[in-house]
């Protein structure tokens, strides 16, 4: 079995680790090895970590990084990586036992990244997250299919292409996921099956809000404006944003700044996918693949 790498990165998350610690417990992988990365705890997270590493039945690395944030700390995690493959989980989530036993023999020579889908918990109700295999970036623009626990990768290549962006504090793995499209990454998806269970509350990353992150979401726009190669792609983009602003007029703030110029069909579409999200409308990006 290929060997494979689990990098997480901890901040003061002590209330969410034992259900973390109990789902990696569980994992039925023998070429499996787990790295924490404290990013600056102070509520007792590094002594969890480094107490679970103890007793854990499989090897377990803590590391420090003191540079904040989520990718200074899986950069940190890449970089100490041994094993031919990585996999990126977030310290609030529940891993599945068997995803990497079932994942993991269906390698082959020539992938760069293993893509499939994973649920989502929201006030108790859990789903599955959309997934739309495609190698599209526009098609990863609208749908954000590849997310942080979506994808395992091979090392050399996450490495190859620069890892994460350390100058995001937002939809860091949306940025990722259409950076290695955009790139001609060769993706295998495998859609049989979800797996986790993705919790989304007041302390996720995103924040309780998109209006209490709306520069750092401005900013991440800029960033894969910045990326894009084709006219299909910049529509994604601002169709993507006109669904942020859509979301933000529910909040009662001002709009994003599209990063990108579109021709006025493309512009209309955005005025009514804003509008038809501001009401409540769900489902907005399926509608916005139709007009790309």
């Amino acid at each position: 079995m290929p060997a494979v790498t689990i990098v997480i990165p901890v901040l003061n998350r002590a209330s969410y680790l034992p259900q973390l610690f109990h789902s990696l417990a569980a994992v039925s992988y023998e070429e499996m090895e787990v790295v924490l990365v404290d990013n600056g705890s102070t509520d007792g997270s590094l002594m969890m970590c480094r107490s679970f590493a103890e007793e854990a039945p499989f090897v377990v690395t803590v590391l420090t990084e003191p540079r904040r944030g989520a990718c200074c700390a899986r950069n940190a995690g890449l970089r100490y990586c041994k094993t031919e493959w990585v996999y990126f989980f977030d310290s609030d989530d529940e891993i599945s036992p068997s995803f990497l036993v079932e994942l993991m023999p269906q390698v082959r020579e020539g992938i760069d990244v293993m893509a499939f889908p994973t649920m989502q918990e929201l006030g108790g109700r859990i789903s599955q997250r959309a997934f739309c295999p495609s190698p599209s970036a526009a098609t990863q623009i609208l749908s954000l299919t590849l997310n942080t626990q979506s994808m395992i990768f091979r090392t050399r290549f996450l490495r190859e292409i620069g890892g994460w962006d350390e100058s995001l504090a937002i939809w860091q793995d949306w940025e990722l996921g259409t950076r290695l499209l955009l790139l001609g990454a060769t993706v295998a998806w495998h859609g049989q099956q979800a797996y986790h269970v993705i919790h989304v509350h007041s302390d996720s990353i995103t924040g309780p809000s998109f209006s209490a992150r709306q520069r750092e979401i401005q900013h991440t726009l800029e960033v894969v404006a910045a990326e894009l190669k084709t006219r299909r792609e910049r529509n994604a983009l601002f169709l993507r944003c006109s669904i942020a602003n859509g979301l933000l007029r529910r909040e009662g703030r001002r709009r994003l700044s599209s990063p990108v110029e579109v021709g006025p069909l493309c512009r209309l579409a955005g005025k009514l996918l804003e509008g038809y999200t501001a009401l409540g409308g769900r489902g907005a990006w399926r509608l916005a693949l139709c007009c790309c």
